[in-house]
């Protein structure tokens, strides 16, 4: 425990010999903003402010306090002020994005941004202040561009390689991504968040065995980090080898129990795994977590129909169109199952629903009927629909 209240004592006693010293209000400005005392902290911050030379720390200190109260607005003019005094403080951008970004102002600061790099157009921190607004914006390819800069004025700035890790994997060019994961592992102590990054862009390019083992790593690291084992049953699962799987993705949805795509998962290995039980039980757990999920309602409804249980297959795909009626895949779905079934009347108006949400999602229907008598029939409904 910090003894906030023994540090103000001595604070107190120190400012009996050296009234106005600015670093004594200073550190009576952040014991007091550690205690919640944040007007009272402010109060002292404001009287070094106007003794002190050196100002950007107590900008710095004032934007944290006003932050903690609560006034964003006040927080962001704040660091604002310490980036302007020279403030080299990675916190300093990252709390002013945070703050802008709570304030929904973040598309009006662009120009802020753009200007810090205009004026310090050597500073890694102004370029990687952009490429946060930028990558928050999701316009990743501009961000790409001001994360470079920043590792390519500083080689070795580990946040900048991280991040523009992330605009690479958000732009879909996972091989970039990948080698800018490693580069951050090389410059900072590996932890579980970055290992399971780096797991997930070998995943992408499908390099399995390094995706597993930095998910393993990631696990080792620290148990309880759920993404980890999710990971490594997802890379099982694709490979097709239930039996292992299913393990690893027990041990994700123990650590995460309401994450609603851990449980789809570990339903989709029971299926395969022909425990239709325990299949049944974890895709009502991920429907209860995220109803709006339809990959839910689509694999769950499959096992049915692969046991030719039509009907049944229907109503599980009924139930995901109660929940969301917007999605035309569920409308094919269900068009598939009540052709299977008998049932003409009640498929072509389902299909005629797919079609007017999203006529191009048709072609998906085509792969359940191998028999093109069936086919052709299909492509003449839809034909007329267009």
């Amino acid at each position: 425990e910090f003894e906030y209240e023994s540090a103000l004592e001595l604070l107190d006693k120190a400012a009996t010999f050296f009234p106005s010293d600015t670093e004594i209000l200073y550190m009576k400005g952040v014991v007091h903003n550690f205690l919640g005392e944040y007007e009272v902290a402010l109060e002292l911050l404001e009287k070094a402010l106007v003794l002190s030379n050196d100002k950007e720390d107590i900008h710095f200190q004032m934007g944290q306090t006003y932050q903690n109260a609560n006034d964003y607005e006040r927080a962001v003019d704040s660091y604002k002020k310490a980036i302007k005094e020279g403030c080299i403080n990675e916190i300093a951008y990252l709390e002013l994005v945070y703050c802008l970004e709570y304030l929904n102002k973040l598309e009006s600061n662009i120009s802020y941004f753009k200007g810090l790099t205009d004026d310090q157009p050597y500073s890694h921190y102004a370029w990687y202040c952009l490429g946060l607004a930028q990558i928050r914006l999701k316009q990743y390819p501009e961000a790409i561009k001001s994360f470079d800069f920043a590792v390519v004025i500083k080689d070795d700035f580990a946040s900048g390689w991280f991040n523009l890790a992330h605009a690479y994997m958000n732009e879909e060019d996972f091989e970039r991504a990948k080698q800018a994961y490693k580069k951050t592992l090389a410059l900072e102590k590996p932890t579980a968040e970055v290992l399971t990054y780096l797991a997930a862009s070998y995943e992408k390019i499908g390099e399995f065995l390094p995706a597993f083992n930095n998910y393993k790593k990631a696990s080792d690291l620290d148990e309880d980090w759920d993404e980890a084992w999710y990971g490594m049953a997802s890379i099982l699962y694709e490979q097709e080898k239930w039996m292992e799987a299913i393990h690893f993705a027990k041990k994700a949805t123990s650590l995460s129990e309401s994450n609603s795509d851990y449980w789809l998962l570990q339903a989709d290995i029971e299926a395969r795994l022909g425990n239709i039980v325990s299949s049944t039980e974890a895709y009502n757990q991920a429907a209860n977590l995220d109803p709006k999920n339809i990959d839910v309602w689509l694999n769950w409804s499959l096992i049915y129909f692969e046991k030719e249980e039509y009907k049944k297959a229907f109503e599980i795909i009924y139930n995901g169109i109660v929940e969301v009626p917007d999605e035309a895949d569920l409308y094919y779905r269900a068009t598939v199952y009540l052709v299977y079934n008998g049932t003409y009347n009640k498929a072509y108006k389902y299909l005629h629903d797919g079609l007017s949400l999203d006529f191009e999602a048709h072609e998906q229907i085509y792969p359940f009927f191998p028999n093109l008598k069936t086919q052709k029939a299909l492509f003449r409904i839809i034909e007329q629909y267009k």
